[in-house]
């Protein structure tokens, strides 16, 4: 497996020049991109001017989340696919592996049965378009939004749900981007995920624990915990220790909360990030490590765990 730098979680929104040497400066593979912004320096200045740093750099474009609104109206979607060729030849272009869409899990529209097919043609779709590239395609389940106004829908918000949406889909290259937070918020287990291929249904892995004794259902998108492995127990060590037994090759990053490290140093923060993969990558678990040089008297050299979560 493989360490990419995204921005969330970085209290400010980098320039992508700026993330690019964050993550060569600390030992990242990739790096997420801002597909809107890298179609922006398309249109206005060129192909060659948007794509110069990151192929003048040694790390990849790691990820990129698709502005595709999939469950929207017909004349909705095409408006937001509208760029989707350009989108396609850019990350083809700079050797992108995967990219993901995030699921809503509500709709206006359309009821569940019918938002499920409109989902499962779209996505077939969007998978014919990014396949002859051999990039992947990951859904994102966002169960913490679930929660909804009178006269909305509900659609996926659940484990159960999205591995189901995945799997009619039918497409090889259209998968799971697994936020571990979002994962356990909506219902999933560890032995869900046992249960599966990993290289084959895995897109991307998003590291994240859900704070001690929040209930599921009272969950808020701050309810991370600083970093994944800070608790006893944590799910995301789980995760990755089974995934390091099962040989999975695909890209890791850590899923704070956007407010988590707003009052750290970014470069700090990045560092801390690294290290943590690091760790986990290794079959460490943090908080046993921790336990253990605190039982020794030493003060422990993590460099994040600085921020606040709000």
């Amino acid at each position: 497996m493989y360490k990419i730098l995204n921005s969330q979680g970085l209290g400010v929104a980098g320039r992508q020049n700026e993330l690019i040497e964050l993550a060569l400066t600390y030992g990242f593979n990739g790096v997420e991109v801002d597909i809107e912004d890298l179609v922006g320096r398309h249109d206005a200045l060129g192909k060659q001017f948007a794509c110069q740093f990151l192929q003048s750099a040694t790390t990849d474009m790691g990820t990129f989340c698709l502005p595709a609104k999939l469950g929207a109206t017909d004349v909705e979607y095409q408006a937001s696919i509208a760029k989707l060729d350009t989108i396609v030849d850019l990350a083809a272009t700079l050797g992108a592996k995967q990219c993901y869409v995030k699921i809503q899990p509500t709709n206006s529209h359309f009821t569940f049965r019918e938002n499920f097919e409109k989902h499962q043609a779209r996505l077939q779709e969007i998978g014919a378009k990014f396949e002859p590239h051999g990039i992947r395609v990951g859904v994102s389940l966002q169960a913490s939004g679930a929660k909804t106004s009178d006269g909305e829908n509900q659609f996926i918000k659940t484990s159960d749900e999205i591995l189901t949406l995945v799997k009619t889909v039918g497409q090889a290259n259209v998968g799971l981007c697994l936020d571990c937070w979002e994962w356990v918020v909506g219902g999933g287990t560890l032995a869900q995920l046992q249960a599966i291929n990993a290289n084959k249904v895995l897109t991307e892995v998003r590291l994240a624990d859900l704070t001690a004794g929040v209930e599921l259902t009272e969950a808020t998108k701050k309810d991370r915990t600083a970093l994944p492995g800070d608790q006893m127990g944590s799910f995301s060590v789980a995760l990755i220790q089974h995934l390091l037994a099962s040989g999975y090759t695909g890209p890791i990053s850590v899923a704070t909360a956007t407010v988590t490290f707003n009052d750290a140093a970014r470069e700090k923060v990045v560092q801390g990030l690294s290290k943590r993969l690091d760790q986990l990558i290794a079959g460490i678990d943090p908080a046993i490590e921790a336990e253990v040089e605190s039982a020794d008297g030493e003060s422990s050299d993590e460099v994040v765990g600085v921020g606040s979560e709000g």
